[in-house]
C-alpha cells in the first residue's frame, strides 16, 4: 500500500486493506455506530470485489453509507501519516451521517421525478392520462450477433408520435439488450422535448429495478445508472410493465432493418406496425 509498516493506531499490526478498513479494534467501532457491521465482514480468502459484489443483498442507503464510511476511514488514515492530524470519533461519526443524509437528498433531487407504478401488469397496450406520452420499448436478439431495439411513442389517444428502429452488432444477454432498449427510449423522449412520459417493457426485471432505483456494481447497473440519471430531464416518469402481448409494435420495430444504425419516425406509422398499433387502439 505505502512504505508504511505499522497501521497508526495499532502498534506492532502490519498495515493492510483489510486492517484499515474492517479489522482494526478503532474502526470496528465506527461501522458499528454507523450502523454498517454487516459490510465490515470479509470472509478469508475472499477478493475484495466479491465482498463489494455481496453487498447488493443489503439495504441500499446502509450500502451508501457504508461506502461513505470507507472513503472518510481512507481520508483520516492518510490526514495522520502524512499530516500528522487526528479526527475524533464522534466527529468522525457525524461527519459520515451528515454526509450520508446531503447523499441521499441529492439522490432524491435527481430522481424526483419518477414514480412508482401503482398498476399490475395489463395484458393489452393501454393509452396514458391526456397530457401524458407513453413510449413502448423492446429489444429483438432473433439474429445472431445482432441486437435490434424498437421504440414506439403515443400520446392519449393513440396516435404515433415518433417510432424507432435501432440495430447494432453486439452479442449482449437478452436484459442488457432490454436496457439499452429503454436508454434509448430515454434519449428519444429528452430529443422530441417530451416532460411527463411513461415507459412501458415487457422486462419485468428491469421495470422492478428501475421503481425500486436500485443499482449495484454489474455491467446492466451502469445502463440503469444512465437511465435513471436522465429521469433529471423530465417532470414525471413512471416505469410501467406490460405483457409481451401488450407490447408488439415495439418487438416489430425491434425486429426491423432500419437504414443505416438507427431511424426515426415522425408522427406516423409504417404499414408493417400500423395494423398493430391501430388494433391496439380499438382494444381500449
Amino acid at each position: 500500500m505505502t512504505g508504511v509498516v505499522d497501521f497508526p493506531w495499532c502498534v506492532d499490526c502490519p498495515e493492510t486493506v483489510q486492517h484499515a478498513l474492517f479489522d482494526c479494534h478503532t474502526v470496528r467501532d465506527l461501522w458499528v455506530e454507523c450502523d454498517c457491521v454487516e459490510m465490515s465482514i470479509w470472509p478469508t480468502g475472499m477478493f475484495f470485489l466479491d465482498l463489494v459484489e455481496s453487498w447488493s443483498k443489503l439495504d441500499a442507503k446502509k450500502v451508501s453509507r457504508g461506502a461513505i464510511l470507507m472513503w472518510n476511514l481512507w481520508k483520516r488514515r492518510n490526514e495522520m501519516i502524512f499530516n500528522g492530524k487526528e479526527v475524533y470519533h464522534p466527529v468522525f461519526v457525524e461527519r459520515t451521517l451528515r454526509l450520508a443524509a446531503d447523499c441521499n437528498t441529492y439522490m432524491k433531487k435527481i430522481y424526483r421525478g419518477v414514480k412508482r407504478n401503482p398498476c399490475r401488469s395489463p395484458k393489452v397496450w393501454k393509452a396514458p392520462p391526456e397530457g401524458t406520452v407513453k413510449l413502448n420499448c423492446d429489444a429483438s436478439l432473433c439474429d445472431d450477433g445482432w441486437v435490434g431495439m424498437g421504440v414506439i411513442a403515443r400520446d392519449w389517444k393513440g396516435d404515433a408520435l415518433f417510432a424507432a428502429a435501432r440495430r447494432v452488432r453486439a452479442h449482449w444477454p437478452p436484459i442488457i439488450g432490454e436496457g439499452k432498449a429503454i436508454a434509448l427510449t430515454m434519449k428519444l423522449a429528452k430529443r422530441f422535448g417530451l416532460t411527463e412520459i411513461i415507459i412501458e417493457s415487457d422486462s419485468q426485471v428491469l421495470i422492478n429495478r428501475l421503481n425500486k432505483a436500485s443499482i449495484f456494481f454489474t455491467d446492466l447497473d451502469a445502463i440503469l445508472d444512465e437511465i435513471l440519471s436522465s429521469c433529471f430531464s423530465f417532470t414525471s416518469v413512471v416505469w410501467c410493465h406490460v405483457k409481451r402481448v401488450g407490447n408488439v409494435v415495439a418487438l416489430n420495430l425491434a425486429r426491423l432493418t432500419p437504414f443505416g444504425v438507427e431511424q426515426v419516425w415522425e408522427n406516423h406509422v409504417f404499414c408493417i406496425v400500423m395494423s398493430v398499433s391501430v388494433f391496439d387502439i380499438l382494444k381500449n
